[in-house]
């Protein structure tokens, strides 16, 4: 069967399923009291189920099962999904009791270590790497502590990025559509059909992400995201040799904010296990995007990234257009808040080094940032119902208006990063 019908058929078996149980597993969620409380990391007001990840792993594999049973004329390898369902249920599990009893996050650690160590003996382990200009490299006996850390690091990275609705559920979306170009490229068939089922999963998940039926991914869906992200890229990478910047384009986000993250905190001499809202989208609502913005601009930056590898990978030049473009756009968003922010004081050195993590600066400027991310986002809403509000009265006017009118008109959509004395 053609691999292109074999990456749809994984796709359109895996979106329906998700679909389908999506509301099931978020009745669930209330019922168990697997959901996530409102908090000052937090941009929602109501308790959210925290059970949208389960339903994506169930759906990955009963869509699989489907396949193999109903259309497929090819047994799937179930010994190495058998792997991958084990561990997927271990980190579920972890993941599950964080979400509903909360677990300290250095007993986390020690738990995906031990999943980790677990695949390695299975033998799921990273032995060979290849970098651009060297080829490709037999790590030996550095292959454990190399493995190791690339399971760490997908599994938390994802974990971490996790903190607004659509962010980390379409970074795995746009690394499921890469690997799935990547092995079509290649030829790799099981690689092709698990990577298009764990895409239409997600883009499900994706839709009750953000409509008003919420749900969310959790820790236990985060972190299982990002282990089968990184089996499937590994297992790819056995089969067929690729550079190693290649895999890790779709992840820059992540990997950039965690790494950032760690730095941030040895600056600040805090435990690195401390949950702060100071990440990479947490500071551009600082800066004054919206939620939505937020996770626009960075879910454009990792597709043109994406696009950049993939057009090296393929050899498809013109790849780099639409890669620019992507690029572009999130350069025009900033572009545009930064012409609000520069009339506050801001000026656009400052704002893209504490965008980007390097310089918290900003945090110091009173007047320009402050309070949490609840209480941004809170203001965020109020100012823009009441500009809402403002435009609708005007509309209804000869359209004349009185001096304090105008200047509120044009401060309320602008003005979303908060005083302190406002907020506090």
């Amino acid at each position: 069967m053609d691999l292109g019908i074999v990456a749809v058929l994984g796709f359109v078996a895996a979106f329906l399923m998700s679909w389908l149980v999506q509301p099931h597993f978020r009745n669930l969620g209330f019922l168990t009291k697997i959901v996530d409380h409102p908090g000052y990391r937090r941009p929602h007001r109501e308790p959210v189920p925290r059970t949208g990840g389960m339903a994506i792993f169930i759906s990955f594999f009963c869509a699989l099962f489907f396949l193999e049973n109903v259309i497929l004329d090819v047994p799937l390898p179930w010994s190495w999904l058998g792997i991958l369902i084990g561990a997927g249920l271990a980190i579920i599990a972890l993941g599950v009791g964080d979400d509903r009893f909360g677990i300290h996050a250095e007993k986390k650690l020690y738990g995906q270590l031990v999943v980790i160590v677990a695949l390695m003996l299975l033998g799921q382990r990273l032995d060979t790497i290849t970098l651009p200009l060297m080829g490709t490299i037999s790590l030996g006996g550095w292959a454990w502590p190399f493995t190791l850390f690339w399971y760490l690091g997908f599994i938390n990275s994802m974990n971490l990025i996790d903190g607004l609705d659509g962010l980390a559920s379409g970074i795995s979306i746009l690394g499921s559509v890469a690997l799935v170009v990547i092995s079509l490229a290649v030829g790799e068939m099981f690689s092709t059909l698990f990577a298009a089922t764990l895409c239409g999963a997600t883009v499900a998940f994706f839709y009750w992400n953000i409509s008003k039926r919420k749900i969310f991914l959790g820790d236990s869906g985060s972190m299982w995201m990002g282990l089968a992200l990184a089996i499937l890229f590994l297992n790819l990478n056995r089969q067929t040799p690729i550079a190693l910047p290649i895999i890790l384009a779709p992840m820059i986000v992540p990997i950039w904010d965690t790494g950032t993250t760690i730095l941030r905190r040895y600056r600040h001499r805090t435990s690195i296990f401390q949950a702060d809202d100071y990440h990479l989208h947490h500071r551009l609502l600082r800066l004054g995007f919206t939620p939505g913005g937020a996770v626009l601009a960075l879910l454009l930056v990792t597709a043109g990234t994406t696009l950049f590898a993939l057009s090296d990978f393929l050899g498809l030049a013109w790849l780099g257009l639409p890669a620019m473009g992507f690029w572009m756009w999130a350069a025009q968003l900033g572009a545009l808040r930064h012409l609000q922010n520069r009339r506050h004081g801001l000026d656009l050195f400052t704002e893209m080094t504490y965008a980007l993590g390097f310089d918290d600066r900003l945090d110091r400027l009173d007047g320009k940032t402050g309070g949490n991310v609840a209480e941004i986002i809170d203001l965020q809403a109020e100012r823009q119902r009441v500009a809402r509000a403002q435009r609708v009265r005007l509309e209804g006017t000869t359209g004349t208006e009185s001096p304090a009118d105008d200047k509120f008109a044009k401060d309320a959509p602008d003005v979303v990063q908060p005083p302190a004395k406002e907020l506090h």
